[in-house]
């Protein structure tokens, strides 16, 4: 009878890796969609809001006709497609993209800021995945690496024996991995355990950090505050309360944005709608130049300066 062969199943890493990506994703997906709180809309209207400026960065908000027809309230929400632009090259006339196919949503070229007003998430007018996205790569990228190194870290140890050896090289791992602190063996039987040793450096901990930095970068891009994740200890106070403020600005110049879209559809459409940020403020971290001093420069023994 032939010797049997024993082959672990191979898991395709891209499997893997499309995996981590759609962990992130989600991961981040769901704390963007909590970080604003909207007044006066539906929950539907809001996931939907939000949604859009995920995918899309931009949505249109627009008037519905015979609203009492329908039931519920007198604003729409809807993607588009630009048809002209202004001589400064923003929107001046769009059309609504239908997605469901509902009757109330005209299908005609509708004027921006008489017919139709459109919102945006961001300065820069893009999708917020499309940032999200990259840090998740990278963040996935990082867990793969990370996955290979505690792979590696598992090998086996390799004892080179012969047939008449191995009971005695046995007794001498066994021992080992017993965590004997003292073996006694015959001294021509040191010679049957050769161990080959892992190369490999043990890289898990900085990994870990700089994916941790990452996961703090995309946060705080998003105007969340990411004081509950494990960060360099070494920030000193001036390093925190200036990665504070980064987030403070990112919040609320996201806010801001949609503040005045809130505006300009009060104006134009007649509907009064708000919307706020769900967590407060990052807060800036005070302490006494005497103490911040002390913690900063080295001392000798006595106590003094060095």
């Amino acid at each position: 009878m032939g010797k049997k062969t024993y082959r672990n199943k191979k898991i395709d890493p891209a499997i893997i890796y499309n995996e981590l990506v759609n962990v992130y994703s989600n991961k981040y997906y769901n704390l963007f969609m909590s970080s604003k709180k909207w007044k006066n809309l539906h929950k539907e209207e809001e996931d939907y809001i939000m949604r859009k400026f995920w995918a899309d960065g931009t949505v249109s908000a627009f008037k519905i006709l015979n609203e009492d027809k329908f039931g519920f309230s007198m604003i729409g929400f809807a993607p588009y497609a630009v048809e002209a632009f202004t001589m400064y090259d923003t929107p001046a006339r769009v059309r609504l993209i239908n997605e469901r196919n509902v009757s109330f949503i005209p299908d005609k070229e509708m004027q921006v800021n008489k017919d139709v007003v459109l919102g945006y998430y961001q300065r820069n007018k893009k999708p917020v995945r499309l940032i999200v996205d990259w840090y998740v790569k990278r963040i996935a990228n990082v867990e793969m690496v990370i996955n290979t190194n505690v792979e590696v870290h598992k090998l086996p140890y390799l004892v080179g024996v012969t047939d008449n050896d191995i009971s005695k090289a046995e007794d001498v791992v066994n021992k080992i991995l017993n965590n004997e602190l003292v073996i006694f063996a015959d001294i021509n039987d040191l010679n049957l355990v050769k161990v080959l040793i892992n190369q490999a450096p043990f890289i898990i901990d900085k990994l870990y950090a700089y994916k941790t930095n990452l996961e703090c970068e995309l946060l705080n891009y998003l105007g969340i505050d990411s004081s509950n994740v494990d960060v360099d200890k070494a920030m000193n106070v001036d390093q925190v309360n200036a990665n504070n403020s980064y987030i403070n600005t990112n919040a609320n110049s996201y806010l801001d944005e949609l503040k005045k879209w809130c505006k300009d559809i009060k104006e134009v459409l007649g509907f009064d709608m708000d919307v706020e940020n769900t967590q407060e403020q990052a807060q800036s971290i005070h302490q006494d130049m005497d103490h911040r001093e002390s913690n900063m420069i080295p001392k000798n023994e006595t106590g003094g300066t060095l």
